[in-house]
């Protein structure tokens, strides 16, 4: 339910063409997530992904919106 989510926010942040960046915070490595966001079609190239694990475990993502 989470992936879908965060697929539709990108692919309307896409067709309103907004700059703005998502965070998003979860408890485990969000990897797969970056990963899925460049094999996409509609994300491809569009959005950088960047994750790191917080000291008490949590796992924080940064998807921003990449300017051409």
């Amino acid at each position: 339910m989470r992936r879908p989510l965060v697929f539709a926010v990108v692919d309307r942040m896409l067709q309103i063409d907004c700059t703005d960046s998502i965070v998003v915070i979860c408890e485990h490595d969000p990897s797969g997530l970056g990963y899925q966001l460049d094999l996409r079609r509609e994300t491809r190239g569009h959005f950088e992904f960047d994750c790191d694990q917080r000291i008490d475990g949590t796992w924080v993502a940064l998807i921003r919106r990449r300017i051409f």
